[in-house]
């Protein structure tokens, strides 16, 4: 996987709305992945999920996800296969993957015992490097200056999407003015120190 080329690599792109910010107690409201390969969007699995608790109220002002919504949804348990199968072993993409990578290792973990061990990156991570001028690095603001849409604000698919619009710019500015030319070499910048790289103006 480290040395397959990045125009030829699988990225799935996630993005999970939960009923809180503990994924070792709280639940997935909706998910969705999208995979990326070669700067183009392959395949989407996307669906609401019914946690079987109730959705906090102040979820629910941030979602528009409310407990009728998810009340016919397919639980966790129901939908973890879909998850596994999907993801595979390609790299799982997030932004702010540690948050999305929490609550689906949980949730393949506690609905079916599997333990998911995939290459993660983190596009949060790479706007530290790329764009280290913007004052947030939240989806929004990288979304904003980048000039992409989001479909649907702090909705899975629409929040999934835009993040892998914004991974797409990024693997082309990396590919051209980084030198960046495999797996492995995009998950070392992800994490370097050095100092940032600023991109060329438009």
């Amino acid at each position: 996987m480290v040395d397959l080329p990045l125009e030829q690599a699988a990225f799935v792109v996630v993005d999970v709305e939960t009923t809180g910010m503990d994924p070792a107690h709280d639940r997935v409201t909706e998910i969705a992945m999208l995979r990326v390969r070669g700067s183009v969007l392959e395949d989407e699995f996307s669906t609401l999920v019914n946690p079987l608790v109730s959705i906090p109220a102040n979820i629910t002002r941030i979602t528009g996800i409310d407990n009728v919504m998810v009340r016919d949804a397919p639980t966790a348990r129901e939908i973890a296969p879909y998850m596994r199968e999907f993801l595979g072993d390609d790299v799982f993409t997030a932004h702010n993957a540690a948050f999305d990578w929490g609550f689906v290792s949980h949730t393949l973990r506690r609905e079916t015992g599997l333990v998911i061990a995939n290459a993660q990156l983190c596009t949060v991570k790479l706007s530290r490097r790329i764009l280290p001028h913007l004052p947030s690095k939240s989806l929004g603001v990288v979304a904003q200056h980048l000039e992409i849409r989001i479909p649907e604000r702090h909705r899975a698919s629409g929040d999934a999407y835009a993040t892998a619009l914004v991974l797409i710019k990024f693997l082309s500015y990396l590919r051209r003015h980084a030198g960046l030319e495999t797996v492995g070499d995009l998950l070392r910048y992800q994490v370097r120190s050095a100092h940032a790289v600023r991109p060329s103006s438009k």
